[in-house]
């Protein structure tokens, strides 16, 4: 460390990982707290000769050489420190002050200081060795292995939904109809994804507590995993309106609790975002198709959301869209590779939190190669909002922020307005309801804020059964479009509706001039006309 990266700490102010010691002739007891707080966290600086305003005070220039080596001992000292860590004091001399500089390392293991076990919370040193909660979170933050590929014990395939396995094979089927997992059982998928093994003795089949957030049903996660939910919120208000409870004292318009799998809840979230953020008008350079702009850009929220979370925490992963920004929040887990505190989104590192949860979401293109994420977040969110803001800050709690212009409340629900020729929408998502066969990407049942909401015409949704006739046929010109010999059988399969319904349907396309058929039943294709 220099001169110049010492006094630009002291101006900083005291943080998770920067902290001002006053001493002057003696260490006290609270450097070694803080030593042991800054390995157990994620490493930090520690001034000695520094008052908590930032001022500096210099140590005693006769006492220096003492103060050094009583640190150099203290902590490798196996009495005081188990383990011990390894760094050395520095010197500087600033003006005509001497000042010393301990650049703690975030540790590899969980270090404890006389026993007693120190986090770092804020700018504070806590003591957790007896609150459980805490002290948990510690060794789970240290432990080498990530909560995802850990085998769990007692789970087994009837805690699975066979439901979500096959929503991602009808997903496969459309977008990449030589997916291997569409010859393969389930048991087969959790294998080849390294979700599941068999015992090579018992020939058991042990699974991953990444199986269970990915394809659990709802019911076993709530008994094997109580604390785990996501909540998606919307709020008639800008976020300053808020934050002031005597402005705006409603907390939300609309709110979903999910208790479901990671697949269901990315399903369920887009199908949020697609209910409270306008589409906008998008034709790729080189395209005569236009494209969900929307859905480019809060696609890699969405995912990052899901797919980096910290799931061993149990805290919730929160999305809040507001009239002026979208934010998300999740527990993650700390990481040397990334740093804490605010962020620009350029210094967020092709990092992959959970790279078995990625894995599965790769193969359903819901997300891309890493990193390319971020990177397409500061491609489209100019397109989507030209002013826009990105706000980041990484500590416990991952929490990205997307601030714009304030949309007006006419846009809200302007999301139905697709093209039917838009038939690169239904490859790009990939989104057939689970609960509902019968709807490709349709919204879930309005709750009572939705009714309210309309009745007072704040929210302005189109009659449901045309919007689900609209996003049934838009599937059926992506199908045709994939696979101009599909038969109106398979169509109706891979919908889940009845074989009158895709015949309906088609009657009404090819009389809009947007379908035509070639051939007889046997040996003939649609030609989608553009």
């Amino acid at each position: 460390m220099n001169n110049e990266k010492f006094i630009s700490l002291t101006q900083l102010g005291e943080s998770y990982t920067v902290e001002y010691k006053s001493c002057t002739e003696n260490v006290s007891e609270s450097v070694y707290e803080s030593i042991c707080s800054f390995l157990n966290h994620s490493g930090g600086y520690i001034l000695l000769g520094v008052k908590d305003n930032g001022e500096i005070k210099g140590v005693s220039p006769t006492k220096v050489e003492k103060l050094k080596k009583s640190i150099i001992n203290n902590i490798q000292n196996s009495e005081l420190f188990i383990p011990c860590p390894y760094f050395s004091p520095q010197v500087l001399k600033i003006d005509d002050k001497t000042v010393i500089a301990l650049e703690v390392p975030c540790g590899q293991y969980v270090y404890k200081y006389k026993g007693h076990y120190f986090d770092r919370n804020g700018d504070a040193d806590i003591d957790v060795t007896n609150q459980s909660e805490l002290l948990l979170a510690l060794f789970e933050r240290k432990n080498p292995h990530l909560f995802e590929e850990r085998f769990a014990e007692n789970l087994s395939m009837q805690h699975l939904d066979a439901q979500t396995f096959q929503y991602c094979k009808n997903i496969l089927s459309v977008i990449k109809p030589n997916h291997y997992w569409l010859q393969m059982s389930n048991e087969e998928i959790l294998i080849s994804s390294h979700l599941a093994k068999r015992d090579d003795e018992t020939v058991e089949l042990k699974l991953k507590n990444a199986a269970l957030i990915l394809f659990g049903k709802e019911d076993s996660l709530v008994e094997l995993m109580p604390r785990y939910r996501f909540e998606a919120m919307f709020h008639l208000c800008t976020y300053q309106q808020y934050n002031d409870l005597a402005q705006f004292p409603n907390r939300y318009d609309d709110r979903i609790t999910l208790h479901c799998n990671l697949i269901n809840v990315y399903d369920r979230l887009s199908k949020f975002v697609e209910r409270y953020l306008p589409d906008r008008f998008y034709l790729p350079e080189g395209s005569l198709h236009r494209e969900d702009l929307r859905w480019k850009l809060f696609r890699e929220i969405v995912a990052n959301l899901c797919v980096h979370s910290d799931y061993s925490s149990g805290y919730a992963c929160f999305l809040h869209i507001f009239k002026d920004r979208v934010i998300t929040k999740n527990p993650t887990r700390l990481l040397p590779e990334i740093p804490e505190g605010e962020l620009k989104i350029s210094q967020l590192q092709n990092y992959t939190k959970n790279p078995l949860l990625v894995r599965i979401f790769r193969e359903l293109a819901w997300v891309e190669d890493m990193g390319s994420g971020m990177r397409n977040i500061v491609k489209f969110a100019p397109l989507y909002f030209p002013e826009y803001q990105v706000d980041i800050n990484s500590s416990f709690q991952f929490v990205f922020s997307l601030t714009y212009n304030e949309m007006s409340e006419t846009n809200v629900h302007n999301s139905e307005e697709m093209s039917i020729t838009d038939t690169e929408n239904v490859h790009n998502t990939g989104e057939m309801s689970i609960t509902d066969p019968e709807n490709v990407r349709d919204n879930s049942k309005m709750s009572e804020a939705d009714e309210k909401m309309s009745e007072t015409e704040l929210l302005n949704v189109r009659d449901k059964k045309d919007v689900k006739k609209n996003k049934r046929q838009q599937a059926i010109v992506g199908l045709i479009t994939k696979t101009p010999s599909i038969t109106i059988d398979d169509l109706a399969d891979i919908l889940g509706v009845n074989e009158k319904t895709i015949r309906r349907d088609i009657s009404e396309l090819k009389s809009n001039g947007i379908l035509e058929r070639l051939g007889g039943d046997f040996g003939g294709k649609w030609i989608v006309k553009h």
